[in-house]
């Protein structure tokens, strides 16, 4: 069906019928964003505020990252403006800070602004997203903006899509835009729910302007068919179509799925993720013909281990590469390599504290204690595992093992990677917090990067592995393997300064 939008849904929605430029009044918070305008980091934010559902394009040499701002306890009523970082080199970001605001509205469609998309045509970009009110009927709808610079955009109230009957009012968002040449049109990929399955429905358009309704594009495939597949992404990378998403629940991982043209049918691999429950809302984007996702990294209610998952945190970005049957493999992306390499920071040799005996009610460990880590830097690791595998500690209170509560587990026989936010010695008995698969052979190679209470684990070039560990910073860690095994290990760390 053609979508259009009445004159009675216009004084529903409370909009205006011309286009607006994009401005309001700046809070004192975006005021402080504002006067920031570098952040050099691994996993950037800019202080005061957390990076939610960025929504990357790359063009002429530079990732520009857009994404929802959060403000915890801000002064508005609004939420989640959207604000552009920029890099070359995804180490070195510009803050431009708001672009396209809220409106700080009770009754207004775009009290709180949700995820989207942006691509730039001919001269012009545009940026398609999410306007949010639970105030207001339907609850979320399509919203249109276009700039001719990145920084300064002019609403287009008029382009607004609506839920139409066959889709959920309070589930119609994250709207994602891609041109398909084998059909030559756009394609708009919106989260919703239908029949009370989580789906993906598709609206098509030659001009941009003028959007069908196409229907289904994809069925939820996941364990719960009821989760909302949010943030969608399409990508033409390597000889194939990925269709890529983040389950709201329960396991709420960054999927992608395969097919050899744009309308499917679409592949579940065995390994159907970017990283584990660690990443959430990762977005696929192309440069140069090699594939990213960027995502972010949650924080923790109380800046605690034992907090609550908060929404949004730290912007995080792999680089991924395709197997001979489209499987993807997360690695760190070579612009950071090469940002980590020419840094001047020194690189030492870690040599371990001290050796004992950790006692768990699974069996007797052997432990090598090592010195705190540099708050900033690259972690290299070689190690030799057994059959049974190793675990990796953090955060160790008086070199006590068996009480760290922070354990990277390598099951070897498994083939599995688990994050366990619980004690060491009892740990058989709880839940991983996450998980990642990845084959494991007698040597393991990693590559972590540390950046304060976050690390990364990028493992044998296959998988990559997000965790926060907020005890980690200024204290001891471990590696545990069985005793009567013997640990062979080479490790050195790369400090940024």
């Amino acid at each position: 069906m053609r979508t259009f939008i009445t004159a009675t849904f216009v004084a529903l929605l409370a909009l205006s019928v011309g286009n607006t430029p994009a401005y309001s009044q700046m809070s004192k918070e975006t005021l402080q964003n504002k006067s920031i305008s570098q952040v050099n980091d691994f996993f950037p934010r800019i202080e005061g505020s957390f990076i939610g559902d960025p929504m990357p394009v790359y063009n002429e040499g530079v990732f520009n990252i857009f994404y929802l701002n959060d403000v915890r306890g801000g002064s508005d009523l609004g939420v989640h403006a959207i604000h552009l970082l920029s890099s070359a080199n995804l180490y070195n970001y510009q803050n431009h800070s708001e672009v396209i605001p809220y409106v700080n509205d009770v009754n207004d469609p775009e009290l709180l602004l949700g995820t989207g998309s942006i691509i730039k045509v001919g001269d012009t970009w545009h940026a398609w997203y999410t306007a949010h009110n639970e105030n207001v009927f339907p609850v979320e709808s399509i919203m249109h903006a276009t700039s001719k610079d990145r920084f300064h955009w002019v609403k287009h109230p008029q382009d607004t899509i609506l839920p139409g009957a066959n889709y959920r009012g309070n589930d119609f968002r994250d709207p994602h835009v891609v041109w398909v040449d084998e059909k030559k049109e756009y394609w708009m990929l919106i989260t919703t729910r239908s029949k009370g399955r989580g789906i993906i429905a598709r609206y098509s358009s030659t001009d941009l302007k003028n959007w069908e309704d196409r229907g289904v594009f994809f069925d939820n495939d996941t364990i719960t068919s009821n989760s909302n597949l949010e943030c969608p992404t399409l990508v033409f990378f390597n000889g194939r179509w990925y269709l890529s998403f983040s389950d709201q629940w329960p396991l709420r991982l960054t999927q992608y799925r395969v097919a050899d043209n744009p309308e499917g049918p679409w592949h579940k691999m065995d390994n159907y993720v970017v990283d584990g429950s660690g990443l959430y809302a990762g977005k696929l984007t192309i440069k140069d013909g090699r594939l990213f996702v960027f995502g972010w990294i949650p924080t923790k209610a109380g800046n605690s281990d034992s907090g609550n998952i908060d929404w949004a945190g730290n912007l995080v970005v792999h680089e991924l590469t395709a197997g001979i049957k489209g499987q993807l493999n997360s690695i760190i992306p070579q612009e950071l390599q090469k940002a980590i390499k020419d840094n001047r920071g020194p690189v030492q040799m870690i040599q371990p504290v001290k050796t004992l005996k950790t006692s768990t009610q699974f069996g007797p460990l052997q432990s090598t204690i090592y010195p705190s880590l540099p708050r900033r830097g690259e972690l290299s690791a070689t190690v030799d595992i057994p059959s049974s595998g190793m675990v990796m500690s953090f955060g160790l209170k008086d070199d006590r093992v068996s009480d760290a509560t922070l354990n990277v587990v390598f099951n070897r026989s498994k083939g599995k990677v688990y994050f366990f936010n619980s004690p060491l010695a009892s740990i058989n008995q709880s839940n991983a917090e996450s998980w990642v698969d990845v084959p494991l052979g007698e040597k393991i190679n990693l590559r972590v990067l540390i950046q304060n209470s976050i690390a990364v684990f990028y493992i044998n070039d296959k998988a990559a592995f997000s965790t926060r560990m907020y005890s980690m910073p200024e204290n001891h860690w471990s590696i545990s393997l069985p005793q009567h095994d013997s640990l062979h290990a080479t490790l050195q760390f790369k400090e940024m300064i």
